[in-house]
This record gives C-alpha cells, structure tokens and sequence, in this order.
C-alpha cells in the first residue's frame, strides 16, 4: 500500500501520523498527493492510479461542495472517475502545451536560490525548447535554478497554459486559463476542497511555512506564533486551555461544521501571531496548515517576541508582561542597530558625544 506520508510537506506531521496510526480516506490520499510541493507531475499521476487501484471508490463531492466545484454526477459521485478525468485533462494540456504551429508563443521565467522574485519575462519565443535552449546559455547559472515558469499565449486569445519545472525540463505543476467551464472547473476542483487532518501543534507553538508556493515570499520561512487552527472545534478549544468564557466556542463547532460542509483550500488556515520588518506583531492567518512544522531555530533579535506571545498563549505569563517584554525586545534591538550606525564616528568624537 501507497506511504501516503511520502506525500506530507511537513516531516512533523507526518510524523505525528505514525505516532498515532493515522490513515487517510481515498478522498484525503487524494487530496495529498495534489497538494505536495516536492514530487514531479508524472509522480503524482502514478500515485492517483495507485490510489484508483488501490483504494476504495467514493465520492468526491455532494451539496454545497458539488455546487461550487461545477462537476458533473458521474465524476463529483466517484473519486476513481474524477480522478481518470483529472489526469486526463492535465496529460492533454501538456500535449496542447508543446504542439507547435498554432498561433502561439512562449515566454519563461526563472527563480534562484536566494531570490525573492521571479526573474523578467520580456522575451517571446518560437517554442518551449527555444526557451530551454535559452535557459541553458550560461551554464554557470543552472545549477541555482530553483523552478522555471513557461506560458504558451495564444496571440488574439485568453488562451494560456503555465507548466512549473525544473532546469532539466521535469514538470512538476501546471495551469490553464481560456479552458471550456468543464475542463476549469475539474482543473481546479481540488481547490474547492476542506479537508480535515490531525496535527501536532497546539496554542502558542512557534510554527513555520517552509513552503511557499513556487517562490512567492508571504508567509514562507516566518515563524509565527500558532493561536488556533481552522480544524479546532470547542473540544480542541478547550484542550488547548482557551477559558469557556472566550467569544470563538459561540461559532467553533458552527465553524468546522461550515468549512466540512463547503469550505474550501482558503479555509484551511492557521491563524497566529505574525511578525513585521520592524519586529511589530499582527494577527493573522496562513493558509495552508498542512505544509506547517515546528521552528527549531532559537529566536534571536526581534524574533523573542516570538517568544513572549508563545509564552503568553501558552499561560505561562500574563498580559502585563507580554506588553511589557514587547516593548522592551522591540526597543532593545532599535538601539542595537542605533549603536551599529556609530562605527562611522571617531572615538574622540564618540566620547565628546558622550557615548564612550
């Protein structure tokens, strides 16, 4: 039988699993082996044949959920048909992708280890080997590519394909846009799931996004102190220590019955104590909890007010001190980087300032 923690973003949740001796539906493998950020296309195509194999059929999709996802009877009451489909549709966009001849161009952009953004993509081209012939010119450079994007634009047409691969040409994810209502609605219906997945973490752990999708830099790699999870009812409330007078156990259950009912990949947040350029905290939420994991760096700087909310919702101080510590690491770290200015100034004229 398929591992489906092979298929986890995060070794801690997946780790948990084993620990406990959790296994997924057919319908949660599914949904893992499409929203894993490491394994290539053609990887994940054998996993959903092995999963239609392997595994018993069931549905993909009834009420509100078949609504918004726009399948059709047959593929929303079967995940074995639906997943067929879904193959199919993502294997012929490929082919539409490299069949040349057809009023169209292509264009491309790179992301380097190290880069925030993806590098410009002003330069049309005949056909995706002219883009790779291109990509490989400075062959200093390829070994630092992280991923390539590729488009073929239909010219006079909203016709679009986007394929994300790697340097050596292996795909690893794709898009569309211009398709029928049928096809965009079974390309995108694992967008319109919510599905639920034990985790580790509890209130006040310092988590991480390692990933983040194809480079784009919110939320990834900045550790945030996790207050809830959008798959904690009021048992899950009340485990994690929030007193029974606190406004969320009026609409947690209501919640996590709405997210089961039609809530969809948006809704599966995480929501914490997120840290500005400046140090200054913001509650907010991530949304994709299952690529989480705990930061094992030791906070430095002005990462300790991380710290002290973790500490604060965890009950372990009080809100007199939380205000009081983030006010004095905040203040703390601005001087220290006062005092790095000063290494321009002479001694003699540090000391008549006073400050030697």
């Amino acid at each position: 039988m398929m591992e489906m923690t092979d298929f986890l973003n995060s070794g801690d949740i997946a780790e948990h699993w084993r620990r406990i001796g959790f296994f997924c539906t057919p319908l949660q493998s599914a949904y893992l082996v499409w929203h894993n950020r490491t394994k290539t296309l053609a990887e994940k195509h054998a996993a959903w044949r092995e999963i239609i194999q392997s595994m018993p059929d069931c549905p993909v999709a009834e009420g509100h959920r078949k609504t918004n996802m726009g399948l059709s009877d047959a593929l929303a009451g079967s995940l074995h048909e639906f997943l067929r489909a879904f193959i199919s549709l993502r294997e012929n966009l490929i082919k539409r992708f490299y069949q040349k001849g057809d009023h169209a161009v292509y264009r491309y952009r790179v992301l380097y280890e190290g880069d925030e953004d993806w590098s410009r993509d002003s330069w049309l081209y005949d056909s995706a080997d002219d883009c790779f012939d291109d990509i490989s010119v400075d062959e200093k450079l390829v070994p630092s590519i992280l991923y390539v994007q590729l488009t073929k634009q239909w010219i006079g047409s909203d016709r679009a394909i986007t394929l994300f691969a790697r340097a050596d040409q292996t795909i690893l994810q794709l898009d569309a846009d211009g398709l029928s209502e049928a096809e965009a609605d079974l390309l995108r219906a694992f967008e319109w799931m919510w599905i639920d997945f034990p985790t580790p973490f509890q209130r006040g752990d310092i988590v991480v996004s390692p990933y983040s999708p194809f480079g784009y830099t919110l939320c990834g790699n900045e550790p945030f102190v996790l207050a809830n999870l959008c798959s904690w009812g009021s048992e899950q409330l009340r485990q994690n220590g929030y007193p029974d007078e606190d406004k969320r156990y009026a609409w947690a259950d209501r919640l996590l019955c709405r997210h089961r009912e039609c809530g969809d990949e948006t809704d599966m947040t995480a929501h914490g104590y997120f840290q500005n350029e400046d140090g200054s905290v913001y509650y907010e939420c991530m949304h994709h909890y299952l690529d989480l994991e705990y930061d094992r760096e030791k906070p430095q700087g002005m990462r300790r007010v991380l710290t002290a909310f973790s500490s604060f919702e965890r009950g372990e101080i009080d809100g007199e001190l939380l205000s009081i510590a983030y006010h004095v690491l905040l203040e703390e770290e601005r001087l220290r980087r006062e005092r790095e200015k000063l290494s321009c100034f002479t001694d003699e004229g540090l000391r008549l300032a006073g400050l030697k």
